[in-house]
């Protein structure tokens, strides 16, 4: 099964790193969902958005982002906030 390698950071710190098979995000441009072989992308994050991941294993993840991007390469997802916590 095919997975993303997801690291989500604040300035403070590594909020979360880890497999998942599925991520949604609130970008400034609307919503955005993320599955293996998405196209390489990069986007501006909403001013206070969600951000939901669904781990490879374990249950869904649901976290509050303020501010920042996220890009996609390779099935490497990268979320990079102000500020995030989960």
């Amino acid at each position: 099964m095919a997975v993303l390698n997801v690291e989500v950071v604040s300035r403070e710190s590594v909020v979360w790193r880890g497999e998942a098979s599925y991520i949604r995000a609130r970008t400034a441009d609307g919503e955005m969902g993320i599955l293996p072989g998405h196209v390489p992308t990069m986007a501006l994050l909403a001013e206070d958005g969600e951000l939901v991941i669904d781990p490879a294993e374990g249950e869904r993840m649901t976290t509050r982002v303020h501010e920042g991007f996220l890009t996609v390469s390779n099935d490497r997802v990268t979320v990079a906030a102000k500020s995030a916590d989960i």
